[in-house]
């Protein structure tokens, strides 16, 4: 009975472990591959050169999972821009702008704030300019991602050490 108990709080202990290393993992990634270079992308975004542009869709789309009674809503904007005789077209209205909210209101605000045919001002990025934004800075939203990942890497970092310092405590107490 005892070895049988053991046997299950080692492959408790591995399971811990096993997917402690994956929320770490994947907190890692969602955190500096996403969220840091978002973050950093709308405070340079600031500082970017302009460029006439004009909205060619806005509208509010929502989002019903199947065994959900509730909707998310994003706002839908696209627009086209010129770059020394380039064109481009984007849907960045402020990066992180494309978080789904059961917040409505955001959304057709967002869809008011760029009705289709009017003209906007472009912030597009002088070494890509195929990133543009229309509203640029860091808002709220952006920061999303990198919490988010935080909180995996969090629970990633209990589970992985949680199992790894009882096991230590354990041993220096048998000794």
């Amino acid at each position: 009975m005892l070895k049988k108990q053991a046997r299950f709080q080692d492959v408790r202990r591995f399971m811990m472990v096993f997917f402690g290393a994956i929320f770490i993992i994947v907190g890692y990634l969602v955190t500096y591959e996403m969220g840091l270079p978002l973050i950093e992308q709308a405070k340079a975004s600031k500082n970017w050169p302009t460029t006439a542009g004009l909205v060619l869709k806005s509208k509010v789309i929502s989002h019903r999972k199947n065994n959900s009674s509730s909707s998310t809503y994003t706002a839908k904007v696209s627009y086209h821009y010129e770059v020394k005789g380039a064109q481009f077209e984007s849907e960045t209205v402020w990066f992180g702008g494309d978080i789904s909210t059961s917040n409505k209101s955001m959304a057709r605000e967002t869809v008011k704030k760029f009705p289709v045919d009017q003209k906007v001002t472009v912030y597009y990025n002088p070494e890509d300019p195929e990133i543009a934004v229309l509203e640029p800075g860091v808002f709220k939203t952006t920061y999303f991602y990198y919490l988010f990942g935080w909180v995996f890497l969090g629970v990633g970092i209990l589970m992985t050490g949680s199992p790894l310092f009882r096991s230590l405590f354990h041993r220096r107490k048998t000794e």
